[in-house]
């Protein structure tokens, strides 16, 4: 009778803990609907302060050449018109909205190219769940290093005659990737929980589409100047203008 009761409880405990791990580690809920009447925020991203000059790398590897033009770190990108490129813009803790969009051509599914010993595009959105194509268009030997806190980590050689392969993400985070051979080729890969991401563009500009109308919060993060929060309303078949002003005194 004892022997019994022990073994119930142990076993009760076991599925109680493993329940609980279960419900933390599991990712947000995102139900897409059909949205009607959605609206649209568009914005840009403004920098504050004295324009930094693009730094160059100093790169030291001879052992290949696909590097033969300079290389600028991309971790702080500011135009002549103070406008931030590389900034993540998305609605914050949105649990309804549109559904993702299947890419009607392969060619334009999420891409990490390694081109120039440069990883390219610097920021590349994909959905959770959802392959992550990797090319290697230098024709040398890169790996793909990503540094994941929920994700799991992984450590991808690609030789020259690798020129594509295919990954994927469970959980929504911002990873950061690297290539231990070349060790200045930085990159992000933002594994999205909904569509309502954007990555600002050379100008500074960003849009988000479709929104059901309502109150939001509205999230910029960038790598250098570090994450701030607005508050937005977004009407029925209307647009919404938005500006960040973003300076190195006011990283969070």
């Amino acid at each position: 009778m004892n022997t019994f009761i022990r073994i119930t409880t142990f076993g009760l405990l076991s599925l109680l803990l493993f329940g609980a791990v279960q419900s933390r580690s599991a990712p947000d809920k995102y139900k897409p609907i059909d949205v009607t009447s959605g609206g649209t925020i568009t914005g840009v991203v403004r920098f504050e302060g004295t324009r930094p000059n693009l730094e160059q790398v100093d790169i030291k590897t001879k052992e290949d050449v696909c590097h033969s033009e300079p290389v600028y770190s991309e971790n702080l990108v500011v135009s002549k018109e103070m406008k931030v490129h590389w900034a993540v813009v998305s609605l914050k803790n949105i649990k309804t909205g549109k559904a993702f969009e299947e890419p009607k051509d392969p060619k334009d599914r999420p891409t990490l190219d390694q081109k120039g010993c440069v990883f390219k595009p610097h920021i590349v959105l994909v959905e959770r769940g959802k392959p992550l194509k990797l090319l290697n268009s230098d024709g040398v030997l890169h790996n793909v290093h990503t540094w994941p806190k929920k994700n799991r980590s992984k450590n991808i050689a690609m030789p020259g005659p690798v020129k594509e392969m295919t990954v994927k993400f469970r959980r929504p985070e911002r990873i950061r990737v690297s290539c231990d051979i070349h060790r200045w080729m930085e990159a992000w890969i933002i594994v999205t929980e909904h569509p309502y991401y954007a990555v600002s563009d050379e100008k500074g500009k960003f849009e988000l589409t479709d929104i059901p109308p309502g109150k939001y919060t509205l999230r910029v993060w960038h790598e250098t100047l570090g994450e701030f929060e607005q508050e937005v309303e977004v009407k029925a078949n209307d647009k919404t203008s938005v500006e960040f002003v973003l300076s190195e005194e006011k990283q969070d």
